[in-house]
């Protein structure tokens, strides 16, 4: 079984995205995370499933009902979770973190 680690930004990223959510609709914020849940239980269970983007190693879990991607990268047993990221946002903004 793997171990799943999340980044700090990733965990800034979460709390902000569900804050916000809940600002639009009592609950919502927390459907966000419920629906965040069903793909990083995916990822640690076969992260390779995932197909992997440009940028070295990182793989991406898209949410079913949100414009969001988990993006991760694995190294043995361990999977870091580096970004929970919007699909509005400039993916360019990623490039600084990896």
């Amino acid at each position: 079984m793997f171990e799943l680690i999340v980044s700090e930004l990733a965990e800034e990223e979460i709390k902000a995205s569900k804050d916000f959510y809940n600002e639009q609709k009592v609950g919502l914020g927390n459907e966000f995370l419920t629906e965040l849940e069903k793909p990083l239980d995916r990822i640690t269970t076969a992260p390779e499933q995932f197909p992997k983007i440009k940028i070295k190693q990182v793989r991406k879990a898209h949410l079913a009902r949100f414009p969001f991607s988990a993006l991760f990268a694995t190294k043995g047993l361990v999977i870091n979770i580096l970004a929970v990221f919007h699909y509005s946002r400039n993916p360019k903004k990623l490039n600084k973190r990896f």
